[in-house]
């Protein structure tokens, strides 16, 4: 139906996804929006309501000026903390009679208790603390023996296990009288389940009886510096929460007093951990220069073994050469009698418009190494210079006269005679000239061997044979980089070098966990210094007895206290 807006899901499933068969599928994805939606809205709402309780609170205080913080059951909380309160004076007056007992009389009856045993750690028990334990230990175990019959499919024995219905133990064991004080109510309605936390909490809260009241008999003296809990036992209410007050104030007193004894220290701690920071920064950016050294010795490894490749097979490609320029010379083909080699000149790359004489040039020793064929200007490859031996001699030399000089002539300069036909711009023949002319030479003895190689294998084809392999065989050098060559003369394989890569980093990780630790023990020791100084503990540094004093805090030196702590008794903070 047009005009009709059509319910859309907010969390589409994908187009690849497959669509269940069921006809109500989209009624359920709705229900399921709705209920996510419903819980979203009550868990921010909530959230809300909290932050708006505690600025009403933070408000109220500010105008009634009361310092006390509003807390939610403020009622219910006290009445459990007195509960916990006294508890504590029960169980604390039993554990010290049993002590007493364990020492007098191990049966108890002088001071109203069961029998009591002393552990192998020093602890006392009474033998009913102990039969208790051990009931519960069977119990769980028979339960866990149940659950394990019920899953594996032995239920022969199963019936003796029954669930225990938490809510209804829980129920009978609380005093009615007592759980409309210390429960919140929101139980109370009917039809509503309770959590296992909840019942736990208020099986805990619960008001019990007090055990029988134990006895000192007479003497029997409790050790000096032990509190007489059975004083303790008969309080009153207002007393145990009075109780409970000091020691929220004591607990309060030592939070502060951490407080401000960390904060004491703050500008040492501060200056200390500046200082072994500085430190372990310097020690570091020494390991540069370490890393520097490194990278440049390998460098250069790296070159050396690229330069002997390089040689290898500069060697490995004239060898073949001569092999294939020898094979085709027993079949007849040589450079002079092969037809279209003297066509192949040598082309220098970069120098358009000048020209060179190749003729009168040839190649020398050395990779940069070009001499001339006549006597006339040689190319000297050692002083880079152009050779003027076969210039003429001091009897060409013509020096004119200072007042000779005219506009055409001017100034004083040595004349030299070397001949007509100096009017062109002579080539320098540094390095860079020598190895263009020397590969422009190679280049062009190369074509002509291919030309060569070429006519013989059109002459085995026409005879019908079949060319040696050694005529194919690449003219110039293959430079394989990368690839190592070992003490055998065989080539490092891939394998071989990611072994030995992987041994580097190892051997480099140990010296870098090495030099770390030096630098983190040398870092602590500096901090520690700064901080000793800075507390008075050692003299400054530079100062008068300290030119040749050695520090003694290493790793694990604890700072001791100043003074010890005081120890506050109970009945030092009175609560009027």
């Amino acid at each position: 139906m047009e005009g009709v807006l059509e319910w859309q899901s907010a969390t589409p499933i994908p187009a690849l996804a497959k669509r269940s068969k069921d006809p109500d599928w989209e009624r359920k994805q709705r229900l399921r929006e709705y209920r996510v939606a419903s819980r979203r809205e009550k868990r921010n709402r909530k959230a809300d309501e909290k932050k708006q309780r505690k600025l009403n609170a933070t408000i109220l205080r500010r105008m009634t000026r009361n310092p006390d913080k509003y807390t939610k059951n403020a009622e219910r909380n006290r009445l459990r903390a007195i509960e916990s309160e006294r508890r504590v004076i029960w169980n604390e007056a039993l554990k010290q009679v049993q002590r007493l007992a364990a020492v007098h009389d191990p049966t108890g009856s002088k001071f109203n208790i069961g029998p009591v045993v002393i552990q192998e750690d020093g602890s006392v028990l009474s033998l009913e603390t102990i039969r208790r334990r051990e009931e519960r230990e069977a119990a769980k175990n028979e339960e866990s023996h149940a659950l394990l019959e019920i899953t594996t499919g032995k239920k022969e024995n199963a019936k003796r296990f029954e669930p225990v219905d938490m809510n209804s133990s829980v129920e009978s064991r609380i005093n009615p009288e007592r759980r409309a004080q210390i429960d919140t109510g929101q139980h109370a309605q009917p039809g509503t389940k309770m959590s296992k936390s909840q019942q736990k909490k208020l099986a805990k809260f619960e008001p019990r009886p007090p055990p029988p009241k134990p006895v000192i008999p007479e003497g029997v003296q409790i050790p000096d510096g032990e509190e007489n809990w059975l004083d303790l036992w008969d309080l009153p209410d207002v007393e145990v929460e009075r109780r409970v007050l000091r020691a929220r104030k004591r607990k309060a007193a030592a939070r502060k007093a951490l407080r401000v004894k960390q904060q004491s220290g703050k500008v040492e701690r501060r200056a200390a951990r500046d200082e072994k920071r500085k430190v372990y920064r310097d020690l570091k950016n020494t390991w540069k220069s370490i890393k520097v050294e490194e990278k440049r010795h390998k460098t250069k490894l790296k070159s050396a073994e690229d330069e002997e490749s390089k040689k290898i097979a500069v060697a490995i490609a004239t060898m073949e050469r001569n092999v294939a320029m020898e094979i085709s010379a027993a079949l007849g083909f040589t450079i002079s009698n092969t037809e279209g080699v003297a066509d192949i000149k040598p082309k220098a790359l970069g120098m358009r418009g000048v020209e060179v004489d190749f003729d009168s040039l040839e190649l020398g020793d050395s990779l940069n190494g070009v001499k001339a064929r006549d006597a006339g200007i040689a190319i000297n490859k050692n002083k880079k210079r152009v050779d003027l031996s076969g210039a003429a001699g001091i009897e060409g030399i013509h020096i004119v006269p200072t007042g000779a000089q005219n506009i055409e002539d001017p100034g004083d300069f040595i004349q030299l005679d070397v001949g007509e036909g100096q009017d062109h711009e002579a080539l320098n023949y540094n390095h860079k000239l020598r190895r263009k002319l020397r590969r422009a030479i190679e280049a062009a003895d190369v074509k002509k061997e291919l030309l060569v190689r070429e006519r013989t294998v059109e002459f085995c084809e026409e005879i019908g044979i079949d060319p040696p392999p050694e005529l194919f065989t690449p003219a110039k050098p293959v430079h394989l980089r990368g690839e190592r060559a070992l003490e055998d003369g065989s080539l490092e394989t891939a394998k071989a070098e990611r072994v030995r890569l992987r041994l580097e980093l190892a051997e480099f990780n140990k010296a870098a966990r090495v030099l770390r630790a030096q630098a983190k023990e040398i870092a602590m020791e500096a901090g520690l210094r700064v901080y000793a100084e800075m507390t008075g503990r050692i003299p400054p540094r530079g100062s008068q007895g300290n030119e040749g004093s050695t520090l003694d805090y290493g790793p694990g030196w604890v700072l001791p206290e100043d003074k010890p702590p005081e120890v506050i008794r109970p009945e030092e903070l009175g609560v009027q």
